[in-house]
């Protein structure tokens, strides 16, 4: 009976070690195709337009998910008016908010500068979920906070030192504001998000609604102010790039959420922010120094907030 218990057990723990191995393996190439969307978009702005970056990859990833998960999911999509309005919250703030503030700021500072800067959103997300959900706050949380803190500060030195293109300080630091706030929004997704999980919405599902509300939230945006373009004015020379923006960006949503649906957040997340040291070498491999200026210090300040990010995620 003893040697039966101890097999079960061991086929249990093989499993649970096999899941999670796919879940890394997952969240690793979401995190390279998160990495990749940074430089697509750098490349794309280059002579384009950072919010037609915007709409193109909502479009895909509308084009994707929403399709698959009202099919994969039909009936039952375990939704409340709490939830629909949680996950409309995190997209209006995430997706939208998010994503245009980080666009915006590829373009301005470059995207080896920006996906650190933004990555600083778990030291929001931490502070929020202590104001609102009433969360501890620890040590470690501080050490990672220290490490965050230490790290932004490094890239917002050397960015204002070593701008590309003999940016305008005035134009620079906005510049540098810009990812700051993109990292508000971003922080500020998760207490959303988080209401509608509590409520037993699958993720998916949240997501498809999350890209809804945004991609609608947006297209409303541009009526309002008499910018949305024509489907043919979408289509110029720089759309290549933002259309594999939006696949990357999309592979990356998926990949995300099938790893959180199978392992761990503190499994998942601490994977995850290696796009952030992806977004750096990917940049000073392929994009002309013209566009990205990758100093040892930029890895440097990159490697602090990767290693901030994990402390405080583990510590959860």
């Amino acid at each position: 009976m003893t040697g039966v218990c101890l097999l079960r057990v061991y086929r249990k723990v093989i499993m649970v070690d096999l899941s999670h191995l796919f879940a890394i393996t997952l969240t690793l190439g979401a995190a390279v195709a998160n990495a990749s969307q940074n430089v697509f978009v750098r490349k794309g702005t280059d002579e384009g337009k950072a919010f037609d970056a915007v709409m193109i990859v909502m479009l895909i990833n509308s084009a994707v998910l929403i399709p698959g998960v009202v099919l994969l999911y039909y009936p039952e999509y375990h939704l409340t008016r709490f939830s629909w309005i949680s996950f409309i919250g995190a997209g209006l703030f995430g997706t939208l908010l998010g994503r245009m503030l980080t666009y915006t700021s590829i373009d301005t500072i470059g995207a080896s500068r920006t996906a650190p800067i933004v990555a600083s959103q778990a030291l929001f997300a931490t502070v929020f979920g202590i104001l609102v959900l009433g969360e501890s706050l620890t040590p470690i949380h501080g050490l990672g906070i220290v490490l965050i803190v230490s790290g932004v500060s490094l890239i917002t030195w050397e960015t204002s030192h070593n701008s590309l293109n003999n940016i305008p300080r005035r134009e620079l630091l906005i510049g540098l504001v810009i990812p700051f706030g993109a990292a508000i929004a971003y922080g500020a997704e998760p207490i959303f998000a988080s209401t509608g999980f509590n409520e037993g919405t699958p993720a998916p599902v949240g997501l498809a609604i999350k890209t809804a509300s945004a991609t609608l939230g947006f297209t409303l945006y541009l009526r309002w102010k008499g910018t949305l373009p024509a489907m043919s004015g979408l289509y110029t020379k720089n759309s290549r790039w933002f259309v594999l923006a939006g696949i990357s960006n999309t592979l990356f949503l998926v990949g995300y959420y099938v790893a959180l649906e199978i392992a761990p957040v503190n499994v998942v997340v601490p994977v995850l922010i290696t796009n952030t040291l992806f977004t750096v070498f990917l940049s000073a491999a392929f994009l002309p120094k013209r566009l990205e200026n990758v100093t040892w210090k930029i890895v440097a300040a990159a490697t602090i907030v990767v290693v901030g990010v994990v402390t405080v995620t583990l510590q959860g």
